[in-house]
């Protein structure tokens, strides 16, 4: 009998352990295989195959935790930004104006080398006369021709076109080594026989992880433009570069090893962050500055002289890097250490530059050892749920444990030694084995329980739902009297946009924006009580009690709103697929806080969780009053008393004092305009203005007021077709005629 049992509980083992290493292999192959074949080549999934992009995340968190690195070298970029489009003109400019900054930044500031983000080729020709851009050539290729250390941008097409079509990048992965056609090249005169260096500025795709390292094409190799400046820091040139399978090596004249770069794929290259973009180690200025200094170091005063002198002396020994950094250029990306903001791709170039001087490259285990870390977490976290029960808080603890110390050991050898070991699919496949193991656990654990019941003939269920089923308890209908915050959200004109979609578009549109307002109401801690068309009714301080209730649903509000920017930005990429009101649909929201009867609501055969009351109507009738003022959130005196209670960072107005219909009490109404100190100080003046204007509207002074009011209303956002300010003026226009109310109460109709 207990050879028989052994033997049972050996296949149950040998079954389970079969079971885990199928999920095991699975993640591996969903991350260690970059690439996929498809018609045109092969198509380049990341180094963690299709898990890349959450690994990148993990990367990314990793490099935030290291923080910046020291720089082997001075690089300083000189932009072709805002203040210099806004001084020159639109771009392209005439070449004249990068000759007259190059020249300066090598007499003046006695830089090492320059390396220019810009392709200088017939096709990027400014939209000027022929002599004159032929002027600018010219004047560059003596730039160029006079301080030698200058590398000029190259770029191939797109990196993923059809490898038929001229100028495509010939990725070795592809199958393209030394096919295809030439990249888009700087010109003769700005580059000839014995002048000019030439880098290229492609990376894979459009983001920034991964960097060709050379190109050939038509018997020519190209390499980065990064790495052509790490020649001339070294005074090498480009016969000192042996490419090999797996790495370039460059070699110094004595025959010693300059660098040892590491490449991916036979071809590629991650860059490694040294600092943000905004950084004392990314030191920055305007083209236009520079060229200011020059003009003073030539002809200005002593004192002038002086200035651009010491201006100059922070180049000194440097490499420049120009480049476009005015989002209008489009040249920027989301990149590490930068948070989710874009910022200019030249960084790029001088992030490589700094990792090739540093040797600091990132570095990856091979393939064979990323098996083994999947494998091996996997099938630990897995087998350790598979205990007796008696050790089950062992086995629910050292998964946790071992998976939190792997994550400490990547974030430690990431930051000691550049190495980059998967995260995302080791612990994929821990959480996804002690899953399993989870299951078998409960399955072992169920089959026992049964066998309990069989044998006793009871069962006890650990679920009031369970309950109520065996028990056939029906739900109670009914509710309680509490104090809770109405929430009421309604789009603004939603029928003529209605009438411009599909209903398949209407429903996809719809989906959008309630799941953006659901998880603002959520996230703030509310209860979504119901969808009605496009209207959002959710309930702040129920079910669960919540002592700040009022201030929470104002958070959700602007939550909301911002939701619903983030969406419209999103509709209007895709400007094709919907109408214009679209890129412009807004909403309205109404709080009101007081006493509701709150529960299940309904019959015996059908109820709801809800609300109701006249606190209920009260915030329905604000939410409709906003659209009378023109203004997206507006409050009711007793949630702006409770809200400014919890939470002193919101920021209202006091807006008007008016009946609404269905009530006999006056209603203070209070704009929310937004949270926090920058806010509070980028309204002070509206604030201002409406409050002065409101003050001369009590006394009755209508023709006065209005003129007020029209001023307020002047200085409001300029995207408000209607806003509180004009809203008011109209009133007190229709107002001239008679005397003032009492208590300057206005009465809103439906």
């Amino acid at each position: 009998m207990k050879f028989q049992q052994s033997l049972s509980s050996l296949f149950s083992a040998s079954r389970t352990a079969l079971g885990l290493s199928v999920i095991c292999g699975l993640w591996v192959l969903l991350s260690q295989f970059p690439l996929m074949p498809g018609r045109n080549g092969a198509t380049f999934l990341g180094a963690d195959g299709v898990l890349s992009f959450l690994e990148e995340q993990a990367i990314n968190l990793r490099f935030s935790a290291r923080g910046s690195i020291p720089s082997p070298v001075d690089v300083v970029y000189v932009n072709v930004d805002f203040e210099a489009l806004d001084t020159i003109g639109n771009f392209p400019w005439s070449r004249e104006v990068f000759a007259r900054a190059l020249d300066a930044l090598f007499e003046h500031g006695k830089i090492r080398a320059a390396g220019i983000d810009f392709v200088f080729s017939s096709s990027g020709l400014p939209q000027l006369g022929r002599a004159e851009a032929e002027a600018g050539s010219l004047a560059l290729g003596k730039s160029v021709r006079k301080n030698q250390n200058i590398v000029l941008a190259a770029a191939f097409g797109s990196a993923r076109q059809d490898s038929a079509h001229q100028g495509a990048f010939p990725f070795v992965f592809d199958g393209e080594r030394g096919s295809g056609g030439l990249p888009e090249l700087p010109e003769f005169p700005i580059v000839g026989p014995t002048w000019g260096h030439v880098g290229l500025i492609n990376t894979l795709g459009e983001g920034a992880r991964y960097v060709p390292f050379f190109a050939m094409a038509d018997g020519h190799t190209y390499f980065p433009l990064s790495l052509e400046l790490a020649l001339i820091h070294w005074g090498l040139n480009e016969s000192s570069i042996e490419i090999g399978q797996h790495e370039m090596i460059v070699r110094r004249a004595d025959g010693g090893v300059a660098a040892r770069i590491p490449l991916f794929l036979g071809q590629l290259v991650e860059p490694n962050w040294f600092s943000p973009w905004i950084s004392e180690q990314n030191p920055q200025t305007s083209i236009v500055k520079v060229l200011a200094a020059a003009q003073m170091a030539a002809n200005g005063t002593e004192e002038e002289k002086s200035q651009a002198a010491e201006f100059f002396a922070g180049f000194r020994d440097s490499i420049v890097l120009i480049g476009p950094t005015d989002p209008l250029l489009k040249d920027v990306s989301v990149l590490p250490l930068s948070g989710s903001g874009a910022v200019p791709r030249v960084s790029i170039h001088g992030n490589l530059l700094k990792t090739i001087l540093s040797g600091r490259f990132l570095e990856r285990p091979p393939v064979w050892a990323n098996w083994m870390i999947i494998f091996g977490l996997g099938i630990l976290s897995g087998s350790v749920c598979l205990v007796p029960q008696r050790f089950a808080s062992v086995a629910t603890v050292v998964p946790i444990v071992v998976m939190l110390a792997y994550v400490a050991a990547a974030f430690y050898v990431f930051s000691s030694w550049n190495l980059v070991i998967p995260m995302v699919a080791p612990l994929g496949a821990a959480l996804s084995c002690m899953f399993a193991g989870t299951l078998v656990q409960l399955s072992r654990e169920q089959r026992h329980k049964r066998r309990i019941r069989e044998l006793f003939g009871s069962y006890v269920s650990s679920a009031v739902v369970d309950e109520m089923v065996e028990k056939n308890i029906p739900p109670k209908t009914g509710g309680a009297e509490v104090e809770i915050t109405a929430f009421f959200s309604d789009i603004v004109s939603f029928s003529p946009i209605a009438e411009e979609l599909t209903p398949t578009d209407l429903v996809e549109l719809m989906s959008e924006y309630l799941g953006e307002g659901t998880s603002a109401v959520i996230d703030a801690a509310g209860t979504l009580d119901k969808y009605v068309g496009d209207a959002i009714v959710s309930i702040f301080g129920a079910p669960l009690p919540c002592a700040g209730h009022a201030a929470a649903a104002c958070r959700a509000a602007l939550a909301l709103q911002e939701g619903q920017v983030r969406l419209r930005v999103r509709w209007a990429s895709q400007a094709d697929r919907w109408p214009t009101r679209v890129h412009q649909m807004s909403s309205r929201v109404g709080l009101h806080t007081g006493l509701a009867v709150v529960g299940n609501i309904g019959s015996k055969l059908r109820f709801n969780y809800t609300m109701m009351g006249d606190t209920v109507n009260l915030a329905a009738r604000i939410e409709a009053a906003a659209g009378y003022y023109g203004a997206e959130i507006l409050v009711s005196s007793e949630t702006y008393a409770q809200a400014i209670r919890d939470d002193a960072e919101l920021v209202f107005r006091p807006l008007d004092r008016v009946l609404v219909p269905g009530r006999s009490q006056p209603v203070e109404l209070y704009e929310l305009l937004g949270r926090g100190s920058d806010v509070a100080a980028a309204v002070a003046e509206r604030l201002t203005a409406y409050a002065a204007a409101r003050e001369i509207y009590r006394k009755g002074n209508w023709a006065e007021a209005r003129e007020a009011f029209l001023k307020a209303s002047e200085i409001e956002p300029g995207e408000r077709k209607k806003n509180p300010g004009s809203a008011m003026a109209k009133r007190c226009q229709d107002l001239s005629a008679r005397p003032p109310v009492a208590d300057f109460v206005f009465a809103l109709v439906k």
